[in-house]
């Protein structure tokens, strides 16, 4: 016979099978999926940046393998000359003094290579570029390099050595012959430029004025300082190399055109620019 109380000792225990079912975590049950998460990304997060760091690395590798290549044609176009040290420390020589009559400066690489890297540029007047200050150059994007104002994130070899252990003092080197170079495939042409703390290149180098020229001037290492960071003491002769950009080294590219990465005692080590040309 079914009763009242049976009634209710079903009901309760229908009310029991439903709390049960829907119980929520205990502290303890939650603590401890914290704890397993936590655990997870500290296994995965690390994993996570390497992959991050080598994704960038190889596009510095692609950018530089394609400079190397606008070297290797600007070379094969102008009777091997390569672009080295600009500016003012040599009257201008090579192929940019027709278009750069009477000029003081040797025109420098980034505006030199660039018809080569870039259709646009091909097609722009070769005296002025594209007047953008290379905002519009992808190509020259370190994307390891932390966000600040540069446009071009790469510096070249403008060292003149006089001897195996001796760096000139008088200016860097000019456009030089690559048949000069005994060692092409070792010295090293170019790799990563080190960051800027507070702008203080930025603001020497850039004005709003600025012609391409004017500010690609400046992306290139005259003396043992500006690669090894020893004894700069001004935005001039501080370091321009960032041997640590991709880990423990860098990208760099060799007079020959190729492009690969090396330990950061290599990138900073003078004697690895030396090109062997000691006129």
């Amino acid at each position: 016979m079914y009763t009242a109380t049976m009634e209710t000792a079903y009901c309760y225990q229908i009310l029991r099978y439903e709390r049960a079912r829907f119980r929520g975590f205990t502290l303890i049950e939650l603590l401890v999926v914290i704890s397993i998460i936590a655990l997870l990304i500290g296994i995965l997060l690390p994993s996570l940046s390497k992959a991050r760091e080598a994704a960038r690395l190889t596009v510095c590798l692609s950018n530089q393998r394609q400079i190397g290549a606008g070297l290797a044609m600007y070379a094969n176009t102008y009777k091997e000359m390569q672009p080295r040290e600009s500016g003012t420390s040599e009257l201008a020589s090579g192929p940019q003094v027709a278009a750069f009559p009477g000029s003081q400066y040797n025109i420098a690489w980034p505006f030199q290579l660039r018809p080569f890297l870039d259709s646009r540029a091909a097609d722009a007047p070769l005296a002025l570029g594209l007047q953008d200050q290379f905002r519009n150059a992808p190509y020259y994007r370190d994307p390891s390099r932390p966000k600040d104002t540069h446009n071009v994130h790469y510096v070249a070899n403008g060292m003149r050595f006089t001897s195996p252990t001796t760096v000139s003092t008088l200016g860097g080197k000019p456009p030089t012959a690559l048949s000069r170079t005994p060692r092409p495939s070792s010295t090293l042409f170019l790799t990563c430029f080190n960051e800027d703390p507070g702008g203080q290149r930025w603001g020497f180098w850039y004005t709003g004025s600025a012609s391409d020229v004017a500010v690609s001037i400046y992306y290139d290492m005259w003396i043992s300082s500006n690669i090894s960071g020893v004894g700069g003491s001004s935005h001039t002769t501080w370091q321009r190399t960032a041997p640590n950009r991709h880990g423990n080294g860098a990208a760099a590219v060799s007079l020959d055109g190729h492009a690969e990465r090396l330990p950061a005692s290599e990138i900073a080590r003078v004697a690895r620019w030396d090109d062997g040309d000691y006129r």
